[in-house]
């Protein structure tokens, strides 16, 4: 709904913004892994003529935090500045100064002197019990085990029993927009934060507690995201602007350089897999064993949410009743760790997935005859006995096999095979499912108000964060197709914590589904208020009236309306004003799927690999917005393709990240893309808005493995560490030889 504003500049992202007397901000970061600051002298740099104030572990306020709003009482363990510095981008000192420059030169002049202290980047040898630890309670943040029916039992009926242990890489997010905040806090005593988070409320509650204000006199406004994908739930810059804000009393922006932003902002989860399947002769999984060492990095964040929703959808993806989850959480001395597209989800079936592929090969099944042997089937439950909702994924394999050609293209690279040249074709597929709430994890919830204005038109006020994936826009198509009225007739307030009812946050795949049916219900109660207005003016009943057009109409009669202005006049008149709120909140958690295609040409000299086409089924319930939909399952393709064949954080021996810029990230270009053809199932889910259930994590879930099964049946190797870039291809087809 903002397209216009964003291709001509005109919307004001937080960076744009500007305050009369604003101070610019920025913050002194550690050059260790870990490290005890025994002194710090900031003499020097509050001295420098434009300095307004200097903060570092001396002014913090005592108040240990988690900045993840949804994990806000689990394990807190952060302060705003610490002593202790845990990772080589954590934060020490920060200035506040009348220009950019001079607060950049101020923060070379503060001195510290650190002891240092040991250090992991591995999650699995800091969870070892001889750990030196990161946090006084131990490096383990909570052991998590989710077990279904007998595994042991079911290891024994196999006949045959595959093991395998995968790593996947931390991921920077590569948003556009860097971490950035602007902070005022006010004569009256009212802190006002600009930020472009997922999670207003969820910020305003941490802010609150750090800063031992009461809600009402902290305010969090997202004015616009320019990319978050799970980046900017967390909290980054806004206790940093907060607290200098505070202490100068003039409103004060931080804004991340790339760089810092790389070295010091959350990251997805780097990880160690290890997978244990049973199987019988005929593909029949018979149990499932599953291990994975998280590093949550320096501090607990929202890694416990994605250790356990991890081990939630693992239940979701086969319907074999024996199944063990094992989640070992570790603090590291990385950067925060926390949710990133796929919330756990594309680290997890990346590992099931290959080893699936790796047992199709095995036991001479076609992969896609493999999954739908073993993945749930609708309207069922999982062996924790939670219910799935109409999940299709399994028509999303067979419609999918279809759309790419999957016979085809198989014999394609059996040919490629044959002939032994430099160049190899292969093919993969994939298959993953992902939720659309929050439902038995904690109370989802989203509340929206309508507003009549004096014209007809109407005013939606929503917590509903929009981050490009289009909540809002959605939010409004249905209001409009509730009501009758175009959505352009249709403002939107949103994502502001003193005027929006409350939401839990942009993530989890929600927007559609709790967003959407926030907005449908609120609309409904919209729609009764106008028919009452109506039926005055038409002298009839209410249920003698339909909505359609901006009008309130005469079922059987469309000479007989009334216009939505009209509608408006006569409840001011009545001294009436059209006004309505409702919260919803979800009491199921509908399951989506989605399966993946791959056709991937490599290189055998150079390990290059080239994406040729791809093919995705999702099933989404009923397709609200088809547009939508595409876009949001390219963009998933774009990040898992990134995810399979080139990002990843590399950091050195002593805990730096490598890469300095966006083109380090390695992110694919425009023209690397391959030929997508995309379709999605018409499944109509009962509790969803007008049937409508989520994609935007599904989407990526799948296309690691979809590649990398591709790469591996093209050489005849098995790949098990991502991203599966021409380094490691040629190694693993030199030990081939």
């Amino acid at each position: 709904m903002d397209a216009k504003l964003k291709v001509t500049g005109q919307l004001k992202y937080v960076e744009d913004m500007k305050m009369s007397g604003m101070l610019y901000a920025k913050v002194l970061f550690s050059p260790y892994a870990h490290a005890e600051i025994t002194s710090i002298d900031t003499t020097e740099a509050e001295k420098l003529d434009g300095v307004r104030a200097v903060v570092c572990y001396k002014d913090s306020p005592q108040v240990m935090f988690n900045g993840n709003g949804e994990d806000i009482d689990i394990l807190p363990s952060e302060l705003v500045f610490d002593k202790i510095v845990r990772y080589v981008g954590d934060k020490v000192a920060a200035v506040a100064a009348d220009t950019q420059a001079i607060a950049d030169a101020a923060v070379k002049l503060i001195k510290v002197e650190y002891r240092e202290l040991p250090y992991y980047l591995d999650p699995e040898e800091s969870a070892e019990p001889d750990a030196y630890p990161i946090h006084e309670n131990g490096n383990i943040l909570i052991d998590v085990l989710k077990t279904s029916g007998d595994v042991d039992k079911g290891f024994a009926e196999a006949d045959q029993i595959f093991e395998n242990h995968f790593t996947v890489p931390a991921i920077y997010h590569a948003m556009m927009e860097p971490h950035v905040s602007l902070s005022y806090y006010d004569a009256d005593g009212k802190l006002t934060v600009y930020t472009p988070t997922q999670d207003i409320f969820g910020q305003r509650k941490n802010l609150s507690r750090i800063f031992g204000l009461p809600q009402s006199r902290v305010r969090v406004i997202n004015p616009g995201i320019g990319g978050a994908f799970g980046g900017k739930i967390d909290l980054v810059t806004e206790p940093v602007s907060a607290l200098l804000a505070i202490k100068t009393g003039k409103p004060v922006r931080l804004c991340y350089k790339r760089v810092e932003d790389m070295q010091s902002a959350t990251t997805r989860h780097m990880e160690k897999i290890y997978t244990r399947i049973g199987v019988k002769n005929d593909g029949t999984i018979t149990a499932v064993d599953y291990t994975v060492y998280l590093s949550a990095g320096a501090h607990s964040g929202g890694t416990m949410s994605v250790a356990w929703a991890a081990g939630g959808k693992f239940f979701k993806f086969l319907k074999t009743p024996n199944l063990r989850y094992h989640a070992i959480p570790a603090y590291t001395n990385r950067a925060n760790a926390g949710a990133m597209r796929g919330f756990g989800s594309p680290e997890q079936f990346f590992a099931l997935n290959r080893s699936m592929n790796i047992i199709s090969k095995k036991l001479n099944i076609d992969i896609c005859e493999l999954e739908t042997k073993n993945l749930h089937e609708p309207n069922t439950l999982d062996a924790h006995d939670e219910p799935l909702g109409n999940l299709r994924i399994r028509d999303c394999v067979t419609k999918g096999a279809e759309l790419f050609g999957w016979d085809e293209a198989k014999k394609e690279q059996e040919e490629s095979r044959q002939e032994a040249g430099r160049y190899r074709i292969g093919v993969g597929m994939a298959a993953a499912p992902h939720g659309s709430s929050m439902f038995g994890i904690l109370p989802d919830t989203c509340g929206v108000m309508l507003k009549m204005n004096e014209d007809g038109s109407i005013t939606m006020f929503t917590g509903v964060s929009e981050m490009g994936n289009g909540s809002n826009t959605l939010q409004k198509m249905l209001i409009s197709e509730v009501l009758g009225i175009p959505a352009e007739n249709i403002a939107c307030v949103k994502s502001d914590s003193d005027s929006t009812l409350y939401d839990v946050g942009a993530f989890a795949s929600r927007g559609t589904y709790v967003g959407g049916n926030a907005a449908v219900k609120t609309a409904k109660l919209m729609r009764d208020a106008i028919l009452l207005e109506g039926s005055e003016l038409l002298e009839c009943t209410k249920e003698e009236l339909e909505l359609g057009n901006n009008r309130v109409i005469r079922i059987g009669d469309s000479s007989k309306f009334v216009t939505m202005e009209k509608i408006a006049e006569h409840a001011h008149e009545k001294e009436r004003d059209i006004s309505v709120s409702a919260m919803f909140g979800t009491k199921a958690a509908p399951i989506s799927g989605g399966a993946h295609f791959a056709k991937v040409q490599i290189d055998t000299e150079t390990g290059d690999v080239k994406v040729l086409d791809y093919a995705a089924v999702h099933d989404v319930g009923k397709p609200l917005n088809p547009l939508g939909l595409e876009c949001q399952v390219q963009g998933g393709i774009h990040m898992g393709l990134g995810y399979a064949l080139s990002e990843g954080i590399k950091l050195d021996d002593k805990g730096m990240v490598k890469g300095k810029c966006l083109r380090d990230c390695h992110l694919l270009r425009a023209e690397q893309m391959p030929v997508m053809k995309l379709d999605f199932l018409d499944s109509y889910e009962e509790t969803g808005p007008f049937g409508g259930k989520s994609v935007s994590e599904c989407s990526v879930n799948p296309v690691a493995p979809a590649i990398v099964n591709a790469i591996s049946d093209a050489l005849g190797i098995e790949i098990y560490d991502l991203p599966a870039d021409a380094d490691r291809i040629k190694t693993e087809l030199a030990k081939k030889k």
